[in-house]
């Protein structure tokens, strides 16, 4: 097959390739309704819900490495929440103890909990969505938009881990010298890590000043912005927008009901209540991306042990 021509669009999406082949309009909006998922429900178990399912999300995703270096920081946020709520309010009608005079109570101390699994919830999203909504997707989503607001979003979700792997080369170039050794002063130490900052910021200022030339010698806004991928929408996202807007729907009628909240002030409540409908609506949700994904790695290894 001949190549195509320069101004020829290629559709590089096709349908059955999990979650990540669905059109970058529907996994944004999707993750954008997961953002919100744990700051609209302050129950137990629609946060452990809702926090299972995103780690499986990013298990299946192949985010396992990035799980394990931050998982570990947010563990240790969340204890910091949970032992810090109740020294700064004294709500809650069962006291445990006494620090001086200020009372440390049960449901303080509860709160605090659900407030912690609620913002960990919320950061895991993060590595999801980096890995399905790549810069490319977010820039055909929004250029059109929002071209200016669009790429410096960009390039500053871009500079964050750039800026890391280039620290490391350094760091790992001046270990290799022998720069940073032990046995040297504390002045002296912190003048090798104000010149490591200096070619740290050097380095980034001449990478952008050779990224705008290029851009510059490349006509870059000197007409509209075209995209070199074309997402369509077909009816493997119909049906996903179909089942995500049914559960939507169903989730929304039940938090104006007064579903997937829980009492804790000033008693906790005496049990959790039963499964509901619209408990089962949220796990729905949940399970719909875990279900593509998972559909996926089953196929793979299944082709993978009959090579």
């Amino acid at each position: 097959m001949p190549p195509p021509s320069a101004g020829v669009k290629i559709d590089m999406i096709s349908a059955g390739n999990g979650f990540f082949a669905l059109h970058p309009g529907l996994s944004f909006s999707y993750f954008i309704i997961l953002f919100l998922l744990p700051m609209m429900f302050h129950h137990p178990l629609y946060l452990a819900v809702i926090f299972t399912g995103i780690i499986i999300l990013n298990l299946l995703l192949g985010q396992v490495l990035v799980l394990k270096s931050h998982l570990k920081w947010y563990i240790l946020m969340a204890s910091f929440i949970i032992i810090l709520n109740p020294l700064f309010t004294s709500r809650g009608a069962t006291i445990m103890f006494y620090l001086g005079n200020r009372p440390f109570t049960m449901e303080a101390l509860f709160h605090g909990g659900l407030f912690a699994l609620s913002l960990v919830s919320i950061l895991l999203v993060f590595p999801a969505y980096m890995r399905v909504i790549t810069p490319d997707r977010f820039l055909f989503l929004f250029s059109s938009l929002a071209p200016n607001t669009a790429f410096n979003i960009t390039v500053v979700l871009r500079f964050i881990p750039l800026l890391r792997r280039r620290l490391q080369e350094v760091l790992f170039v001046q270990q290799a010298m022998g720069i940073f050794s032990l046995e040297k002063s504390r002045r002296a130490k912190a003048k090798e890590t104000m010149e490591t900052f200096n070619i740290l910021v050097t380095w980034s200022l001449e990478s952008s000043l050779q990224t705008a030339a290029s851009m510059r010698a490349r006509g870059y806004e000197t007409q509209k912005r075209s995209s070199a991928m074309v997402y369509q929408i077909n009816r493997y996202d119909l049906v996903f927008l179909g089942l995500i807007a049914a559960s939507v729907a169903a989730a929304l009628l039940g938090y104006i009901w007064g579903y997937g909240q829980y009492q804790i002030y000033p008693y906790l409540e005496p049990a959790l209540p039963v499964l509901s409908w619209h408990f089962l609506t949220i796990m729905f949700f949940l399970f719909i991306p875990i279900f593509l994904e998972g559909r996926e790695w089953i196929q793979w290894h299944f082709i993978r042990s009959k090579m």
